[in-house]
């Protein structure tokens, strides 16, 4: 037995967020007019069934206020609390509530079998607008809607049967021009007078079929293809929307496996738990010892060494390492100070030679080195001469000069003297423009390049050159000098930084390293002293101090055993042992969300994603897929156009009257004509056998479920009528003295009628799924006799399946003792 123990709307035309209870037996759901008695009925048969889909939306009743759609249920069932969901475009769930367990969705289709949506409006469920119906509803009709609700399943083989009938008549009627059959008939008599006249182009014909024939097995075979790649295709999709659960599993496939043992995690939570156990104590212990001291300065030294001891105890023993770096960075900063004063004198002592520190003068001074050495090498090579050598020119000079002022050669005499001076005036000149003039000049642009000054000698400039080495010697040693330091200064903050942390009591600055060392070493002399004298001023400030020692060592020796046990599982240190035990548990965990996962993808699925490497190349052949699919559909086109291309060629030379062409479509046709023959012949025998086979099995079922409704109409109707019966194929219903016709009964009575005979089929047929039967308004055209009456009848039926009676009548807040009451506003 199915009931409906709770209702949670999330959002549902007027109900947003709302939630109501129910009990089994008859539950009154009560509320003016749109109140939204007909919304939760809605509600509910969209939870049992599913709702209806986006096409429909008046029938979705989608929410105004709320972007939520749907809500959840819970169903009893064999004493078994389950909660149904349905929100949105979700797939539906299914949740055991004792165990938190999922159920599949087909459980709930096989609590509802052999029900269907449409099979439980008819049987389980109505309104006031379907007993209104009956009023214009002919005796004929009533009896075929009884007969399809009296035997569970008819109503799809009627249907079946008036198809077949219709098929049967579209296809022949004795006297009629527009079915397919009479149609072909007179086209047969037709072709057979033509048949008689049409003796032309049969080998044109004939080349015409055939192509006709191959392109539609190219259809054909296109079409398949079609079909495959609409399939492909959409398997591909429902690839793409698995991806994001595949890929999920994928990651924790993928995460490192741990080999931590069971054993070994049982250990460092021990281990661990009993070091935490001892830092507390520890803390405790020292939070004690720094309130032992007298005074107030002593207090809050103490106090803060006591707090932060590890520490301390572990930076004390590097302090001789500090005291050794800051000791070289002393040393080096001597050696600086010695290296800038010499470059200091240097510079003072020569400062016009600074410019040649330039590092754009380097090139230029190693050109010049070059210069001056070429110069050495060649005078070592080719010394000079002592006098100058005598020239030819110089010779017939002083000759001609000398005859002139001697000679009495009267008037030639001054022409030898002229020649004689031009001769020495072209030596002076010739001497004059020798190559030493240029070698000097060359020399001097080199010494101004350099930043020396042009007119310098070789030798003065190389002694310039020597002094300019040494300036650059000197300057290179405090640049050497200043790295060193800086280096060492380095490696000093690095030892002094650990102390930023007690920078209330140890103020240590980068910019003054070596006070900063001072201020550190005072801070230990003075806290071993306050400690020392603390110890001797009273015992209970040693027990703690000792305490404190002994819990340091203890928690120390827990380090050391999660080190051992760390390094026996191949882990570097204590965090790693951390980590790798976080991960074993995130593995147990991990291991259920595979689970999960894996539930939530097929095999045949699993094993298609792991062909792609990504996400986009399943996109990629997806869209390749469409690709071939939208040509493939192109080629389609084309081949239809092409087929109809031909056969309107065919109908041409049909209606030319070709002869072998006639023949053919007679013979075709006539054919067809068998065809459409046996095919009207079939579904006449189909149809006529549906409606005898319906007709005996209602028959077999229908007394009996008269003689329920008899009783129960009764009851509804004061005893005023005691047998319902059937008069041929009309119903009828008797009192003691007459009958009467259905047409005949008022449409109160109507209503309880069809009442009755709704819940006599309801216990004859109820049996196999006993589930809730919902009433909307059912009971609104009854007079309060009757009225009382039926609701009796509803509390007798509510022992065996759950009612839901929608009402908007105030008198069943009172007189349904028996019911729940629920109260819409």
């Amino acid at each position: 037995m199915m009931q409906i123990k709770r209702l949670e709307i999330a959002g549902f035309g007027k109900f947003q967020q709302q939630q109501f209870e129910f009990g089994d037996g008859l539950q009154v759901i009560y509320g003016l007019n749109e109140s939204g008695k007909s919304t939760m009925r809605a509600f509910i048969l969209g939870m049992l069934f599913g709702f209806p889909s986006r096409r429909h939306p008046l029938e979705r009743h989608e929410p105004q206020g709320t972007n939520q759609y749907g809500g959840s249920m819970e169903l009893v069932v064999d004493e078994t609390t389950y909660r149904l969901t349905r929100l949105g475009d979700q797939p539906a769930t299914l949740v055991n509530v004792q165990t938190q367990a999922a159920q599949p969705l087909a459980l709930l289709d096989k609590w509802l079998a052999p029900y269907d949506r449409d099979q439980y409006l008819r049987l389980f469920t109505f309104n006031q607008a379907e007993l209104t119906a009956l009023k214009t509803m002919r005796a004929s009709d009533l009896n075929v809607q009884l007969q399809q609700v009296g035997l569970v399943g008819s109503a799809p083989w009627r249907e079946t049967a008036t198809t077949l009938r219709t098929d049967a008549e579209a296809l022949y009627k004795p006297r009629g021009r527009k079915p397919r059959l009479n149609q072909a008939l007179q086209h047969y008599r037709m072709l057979t007078e033509q048949v008689k006249a049409a003796k032309q182009r049969y080998p044109e014909y004939e080349t015409l079929q055939n192509r006709l024939l191959d392109l539609q097995a190219q259809r054909t075979s296109t079409q398949r293809d079609l079909t495959k790649l609409d399939h492909e295709q959409q398997q591909l999709a429902n690839l793409r929307n698995q991806w994001p659960v595949y890929q999920q599993l994928q990651q924790l496939q993928a995460t490192n496996m741990t080999t931590l043992t069971t054993a070994t995690r049982t250990r460092y939570q021990q281990l661990s738990q009993q070091r935490t156990e001892l830092q507390h104590a520890l803390a405790s212990a020292r939070q004690q010892l720094s309130q032992q001291p007298v005074d107030t300065q002593s207090q809050g030294l103490v106090g803060f060494y006591v707090q932060h001891q590890d520490q301390f105890d572990q930076l004390e023993a590097q302090l001789p390492t500090l005291q050794q770096t800051l000791g070289q960075y002393q040393t080096l900063t001597q050696q600086g100070s010695a290296a800038k004063a010499d470059f200091q004198a240097q510079s003072n002592a020569h400062p016009e030679l600074l410019g040649c520190l330039s590092p754009h003068k380097q090139a230029a001074i190693e050109t010049l080195k070059a210069t001056l050495a070429a110069t050495a090498n060649t005078r070592r090579q080719h010394p000079a001469p002592n006098s100058p050598s005598l020239d030819w020119r110089l010779i017939g000079g002083a000759i001609g000069i000398v005859a002139g002022l001697l000679l009495p050669l009267g008037g030639f005499k001054w022409i030898l003297m002229l020649a004689g001076v031009a001769l020495l005036g072209w030596f002076g000149m010739t001497r004059s423009q020798g190559k030493p003039v240029q070698a000097t000049d060359h020399l001097s642009d080199q010494l101004v390049a350099a930043g020396l000054a042009p007119n310098l000698t070789a030798s003065e400039a190389l002694q310039q050159l020597e002094l300019v080495a040494a300036l650059q010697r000197a300057q290179a040693a405090v640049t050497t000098a200043d790295q060193a330091l800086a280096t060492q200064a380095t490696k000093l903050w690095q030892l002094i930084q650990p102390y930023q942390f007690a920078a209330g009591w140890i103020p240590v600055d980068q910019d003054h390293l070596t006070t900063s060392v001072t201020r550190i070493a005072q801070f230990y002399d003075q806290v071993h002293q306050v400690m020392q004298q603390q110890t001797m001023s009273g015992p209970d400030f040693a027990f703690v101090q000792r305490q404190v020692q002994q819990l340091t060592q203890q928690v120390r020796d827990l380090t050391e055993q999660l080190q051992a046990l760390a390094t026996t599982n191949g882990l570097a240190d204590v965090d790693a042992l951390t980590q790798a035990v976080s991960d074993a548990e995130k593995q147990t965990a991990n291991a259920t969300s595979r689970q999960q996962l894996q539930q939530q993808l097929s095999s045949a699925e699993l094993s298609a994603l792991k062909q792609y490497t990504s996400l986009e190349a399943l996109q990629a052949v997806l869209a390749e897929r469409r690709q071939q699919r939208t040509q493939t559909a192109q080629q389609l086109t084309q081949l239809a156009t092409d087929i109809a291309t031909a056969q309107a060629q065919l109908q041409e030379l049909t209606a030319d009257g070709q002869y072998a062409t006639l023949r053919q479509q007679q013979a075709d046709l006539q054919t067809e004509i068998t065809v459409m023959a046996r095919q009207w012949l079939t579904r006449q025998l189909g149809a006529n056998w549906i409606d005898t086979a319906l007709q005996a099995l209602t028959q077999q079922q229908l007394p009996t479920v008269l003689a329920a409704a008899t009783t129960i109409f009764a009851q509804l109707t004061a005893q005023r009528y005691n047998k319902i019966d059937l008069d041929g194929d009309e119903m009828v219903v008797k009192t003691a003295t007459t009958q009467f016709m259905v047409v005949e009964l008022s449409t109160a009575t109507k209503e309880q009628l069809y009442l009755a005979l709704r819940l006599a089929l309801i216990n004859h047929l109820g049996q196999a799924a006993q589930l809730p039967l919902m009433i909307d308004d059912g009971l609104v055209n009854f007079d309060e006799q009757r009225k009382q009456a039926a609701w009796q009848v509803l509390a007798a039926v509510a022992q065996h399946h759950q009612v839901l009676y929608f009402t908007n009548e105030t008198a069943a807040l009172t007189q349904l003792k028996t019911a729940t009451v629920q109260q819409l506003t």
